[in-house]
């Protein structure tokens, strides 16, 4: 059984040309980001694999990716969102946007309940398609979702590339040892 992760396209959305910004200001345009429809569509090599399954993120850069790249039926999956996280931010500042983005990272890596639940959710839909006749299945989603799954799949026997957090729509392929 292979997996097959591969990250969104480049979505085409500008920096806030405001120089500080509010936590209104930032979730505002998070809030766009996430439902532009003008990503970089580009050629993926998908390794002549025959992938059999294809699960995705409801998020529409992700949506639009899997559609472009595979053609078959594509099942999105509410657990493939990225992390929601902004709610966790400072309100009393305003602030460079690269500042808040460093602080979203930094809240995205930091342990609580939002990302310990959204850990969960990523290990159940592991556990879900493991259960599964084993066939090659193509994941389409976010870096911070991908960044966990390879670890868990590392755990579980899986062999694959590191991958880089500046990459888009690149397959990075994971194989059960021994198969």
């Amino acid at each position: 059984m292979k997996i097959g992760l591969v990250r969104h396209f480049k979505v085409n959305h500008p920096f806030p040309k405001k120089r500080l910004l509010t936590k209104k200001e930032v979730i505002e345009w998070f809030s766009g980001y996430d439902r532009t429809e003008n990503i970089q569509y580009k050629d993926v090599d998908l390794s002549s694999v025959n992938w059999q399954r294809c699960y995705a993120s409801p998020m529409i850069r992700a949506l639009n990716t899997a559609a472009h790249i595979y053609h078959g039926h594509i099942e999105q999956v509410t657990g493939l969102k990225e992390l929601d996280i902004l709610h966790r931010l400072p309100g009393k500042f305003r602030l460079p946007f690269l500042l808040w983005a460093t602080i979203v990272r930094i809240k995205s890596f930091s342990a609580n309940s939002d990302t310990q639940r959204f850990q969960t959710q990523i290990i159940a839909f592991l556990d879900s398609i493991m259960a599964q006749d084993p066939q090659d299945t193509l994941v389409v989603s976010h870096w911070f979702v991908m960044r966990i799954m390879r670890k868990e799949l590392i755990k579980r026997g899986f062999i694959g590339k590191k991958f880089r957090s500046n990459e888009y729509a690149t397959l990075y392929i994971f194989e059960k040892k021994g198969h």
